[in-house]
């Protein structure tokens, strides 16, 4: 299955899409099923992850893929959670709402970032989304302690309302960024909740 899901990625890619498509051979398609069950991921989440590993160059990335596991598991045991860390720079909670999530994640600009991700599929519903959040943004922003990054990218699907700070998961200092991260998530989830429970349809 990896071999497939890296060799249509890459094809996929090097035309420059802003979206992929995978279509799995029918024979695939169970193993895939019991693969997703097993780490207690989305979909979504899975093919991100297969895609995101696949395509690295794995003899540069395997001491920072072991330190992205390490600094999950910590985090959601820290959170008392029941999730499956994996070796990926980025990880994700679900809202309540399908398309929208709460981001954890490393950027590779020297950045960690929090965010409210929304991609429900359609791009036309991101925005209409991202825009009656924003609409809000100054009741939104006064429970922060930093203005937010409003991210709508008219060349991407999915939109973006996130929150900056320095960090790498090679900093000495991950225990402050994952202590940064899981106040910034709760933070994230009580203004956000209920603003969603007024614009999702």
């Amino acid at each position: 299955m990896a071999g497939y899901l890296r060799r249509y990625a890459r094809t996929r890619l090097d035309s420059d899409l802003a979206e992929i498509t995978i279509a799995l051979p029918k024979v695939l398609v169970k193993q895939f099923r019991i693969y997703v069950e097993q780490l207690n991921l989305s979909l979504d989440e899975a093919l991100q992850y297969l895609m995101e590993q696949e395509l690295q160059d794995t003899s540069s990335v395997s001491s920072r893929s072991v330190h992205y596991r390490e600094f999950w598991a910590a985090l959601i045991k820290t959170m008392g959670v029941k999730r499956t860390p994996l070796p990926q720079s980025w990880f994700s909670f679900a809202s309540g709402h399908k398309g929208i999530a709460y981001t954890l994640s490393f950027g590779r600009d020297g950045r960690i970032r929090i965010d409210l991700s929304i991609d429900t599929g359609d791009k036309g519903a991101n925005h209409r989304v991202f825009e009656a959040l924003k609409a809000m943004r100054r009741d939104i922003e006064q429970h922060f302690p930093r203005a937010l990054s409003w991210e709508d990218n008219d060349h991407r699907r999915t939109c973006r309302i996130a929150l900056y700070r320095p960090g790498r998961i090679d900093d000495d200092n991950t225990d402050e960024l994952r202590a940064w991260l899981v106040r910034g998530l709760s933070l994230f989830q009580e203004v956000f909740a209920p603003v969603l429970q007024r614009v999702v349809v």
